[in-house]
Order: C-alpha cells, then structure tokens, then sequence
C-alpha cells in the first residue's frame, strides 16, 4: 500500500519505504511499520519525553511554567499508543500508554493554568484563566482531543474519559462530534448543534444523526474512513511514512480512532469497511469482546441510549466561532 494525493492504494513502493530491511514485524495491523523502526521510534519517543521533562524540570522554579514542554510530551505519549497499536501489539498493552497521555494532558492543563494566573496577574487584567489547553479550533490539536476520549471509550475506561472531558471542560457544549463520543461516559451530556470542522467530520456527524437506515449510517463511516488521511493534510503527522533516517521516522500509525469508537458506541455495522486500512478493527472488536458499552456509564448509568436524531446540524462559522 502506498498514499498518492493523499488517498490509499496499492503500490510496490513499500518495498523502497522499507529501506531493505527484511526483519518485518509480522503481526503489525499497517504495513508502513518495520521492526527496526518500531524500535527506534520507540527509543526516541521515551527519549524526548524525557529530554522535555528535562526542560521543564530547570525552569520550575522560573517565572513562566514550561506549558509548551508539556504539550508535546501529550504528543509524544499519543504517539507511543499508536507506535504500540500499529506493531500489533495485544490491546491490553495500550491501557497503561494511554493513562499516561490522559496523565500528560492533565499536566498541561496544570501548567497552562498556571500560565494564564500569572498572565493575568502581570496584566492586571481579568483573564479567563480556567481554560482548556486543547484547543478544539485547531485540527491537530482537536483531533488529539478525539482520540483522547475514543481510546477510553474503546478500552472501557470512563473514568479516564471523564477525566478527559473535565480537563477540556472550557470547549465542553462547543463541538457536536467530541459530545458524541464522550456522551456514554459523562454524566453532564450537552446538547449542541455545531461542530467546528466539516473536514473531515462532517461524514461522521452524519453517521451519528443523519442517517436514515443503517446501511446508510455504515455508508457514511466508510465515507469519512475514505476521505480521513488527505483532510489532515498539513498537520505534523501527514506523511510521516515518507520521513526516515537512520535514527527515526515520522510514522507511528495512521487510525481513525474516532470511527471505530462511534461504532462501538451506536452500534454501526463496519464489516464492510472493517478492513480498511485506517479502521482500528482489532480495539472495535476487543471493546465489544469487552462490554464497555456496560462499563463506561457513570455510577452505573446504562449509556445505551445515545445520539438521538437532530435537525439543523452545521459547522461552526471559523471566523466567528465560539471562544471559550
């Protein structure tokens, strides 16, 4: 398999990405993944998150809290969630790397706060210090937002998905899509009508509320699952398959987490698109082998009766969306 303009197909390039290495991970769920870079990545993700953890250690004492570090080591701690899935690794494996990364946002949430009072101290200005570091505007960062909370869901973890939502409390009403999937898990649903990216979670609104018939509603996933790799074009992971050394590649795993936690959670058929190459099948199935739909509700509250048809959906106006 290979990418051309950003969709998949079938191609011998693989072959040229491997860079001759024979020592392929024959369990691996995405082909793009050797054994020597499943290992190398690895090493250099443990690696940077201890090189920022460094930074932020020499400024604690200083003035300004090291907010950016913190980002990145979210960053870092969902990319060795991927690094892990995509190397075919039990799922089981996944819980402790994900509970660092809800760890890691929440340690930015406290630095950035943090921030924001000094800021707001420095300006004598009133600053609205109590908001989410996650910025939902952004895609990047949005779509960190949604495999945050997908990953719980799809391990069975509500907890960690109310922590989640409780750090991104500030864009809680804002976003249609990210209510839809932390909806089972929390026990304060809001009601919302917008979301703030049409690309490319339009199709998987549509999933959710529009679909007329389930056949319909399976459409419409494998829709989103068709367009997902090119509407992210431009963020920092895009590509990365391309991007090697001898020391690292930009590639951990592409997956559409969010896809397969909507069809855990509104219980779409996907054994027609199951096979794609972005659909995490292996955690859809491991969270229905799992019950988490019965797990995941707060104070044992049956989280069966989700996403009730809207009318009137549309995306968020950028230029004069919600500020939270």
């Amino acid at each position: 398999m290979g990418f051309e303009s950003g969709r998949l197909k079938e191609s011998t390039d693989w072959q040229r990405v491997r860079m001759n290495d024979d020592d392929i991970l024959g369990q691996r769920r995405q082909q793009f993944l050797t054994l020597k870079y499943f290992l190398l990545n690895s090493k250099e993700l443990h690696a940077a998150i201890e090189q920022h953890r460094e930074g932020i250690r020499k400024i604690a004492n200083s003035a300004t809290p090291d907010a950016d570090g913190q980002a990145l080591i979210l960053q870092e701690r969902l990319k060795l969630v991927r690094l892990q899935y995509t190397a075919g690794e039990p799922v089981e494996s996944l819980l402790p790397l994900y509970h660092e990364s809800v760890e890691a946002l929440a340690e930015w949430q406290q630095a950035y706060t943090h921030y924001l009072e000094l800021l707001a101290a420095e300006s004598g200005k009133s600053l609205h210090t109590k908001r989410s570091a996650l910025q939902f505007k952004d895609l990047f960062e949005f779509e960190q937002a949604m495999d945050l909370v997908s990953l719980g869901v799809l391990l069975g973890d509500g907890l960690a998905v109310r922590r989640a939502a409780m750090l991104m409390e500030s864009w809680r009403g804002t976003d249609m899509m990210f209510e839809a999937v932390v909806e089972p898990a929390v026990d304060d649903p809001r009601d919302i009508e917008e979301f703030f990216h049409e690309e490319p979670y339009g199709l998987l609104v549509d999933a959710i509320y529009t679909a007329d018939t389930p056949q319909e509603a399976s459409d419409f996933v494998k829709r989103y699952l068709d367009n997902w790799y090119k509407a992210f074009e431009g963020v920092p992971w895009h590509n990365g398959h391309l991007v090697f050394n001898d020391e690292y590649s930009n590639y951990e795993g592409y997956w559409a987490f969010d896809a397969a936690a909507v069809c855990v959670i509104h219980g779409i058929d996907d054994s027609s698109f199951r096979d794609h190459l972005v659909y995490p099948k292996d955690l859809a199935d491991w969270a229905r082998a799992h019950h988490v739909m019965q797990r995941i509700g707060p104070n044992g509250r049956d989280p069966s009766n989700v996403g009730l048809r809207r009318e009137g959906i549309k995306p968020i106006d950028q230029a004069g969306g919600v500020e939270p």
